[in-house]
């Protein structure tokens, strides 16, 4: 009876032993998979958020876009208006002051008639007289 006895006890811590062993490593995973899901559901709930932070940027990003695109367009329109306001009778006058004085430089009699006649009004203005007139 006595070799029996200790056999079977033996056996019985062995088999505890191993009851232990297995309630460990079975308790450990379930708790790795218990902070695995809960790490999981933080990384999920983390993406959620960045990709709403990015969704909300994008739209403000958008409108902010649209509302200088609007700006610029209304900029372009009024200096458009005050081009066509202000420019089209002083451009007129200088295209054709420019024109005027194209056609005179390409002719040089007109040249020489054009200085002489300023000449003559610059000496006028100045109470002189030019030589050639003092020997006529």
């Amino acid at each position: 009876m006595g070799i029996q006895f200790v056999s079977s006890l033996l056996i019985f811590v062995v088999g505890v032993g191993i009851g232990v062993l297995l309630q460990r490593y079975i308790l450990g995973r379930r708790n790795t998979v218990t902070k695995m899901e809960a790490e999981l559901t933080q990384m999920r709930n983390e993406k959620l958020q960045t990709q709403d932070s990015l969704q909300q940027h994008f739209d403000q990003t958008a409108h902010l876009a649209n509302s200088m695109t609007d700006s610029y367009k209304a900029l372009y329109d009024h200096l458009a208006k005050g081009s066509d306001q202000f420019t089209s009778a002083p451009l007129e006058d200088l295209r054709d002051a420019l024109s005027e004085s194209k056609h005179s430089l390409t002719s040089e009699p007109n040249k020489n008639s054009l200085e002489e006649e300023l000449t003559d009004q610059a000496l006028d203005e100045a109470g002189l007289v030019r030589e050639a007139d003092k020997t006529h």
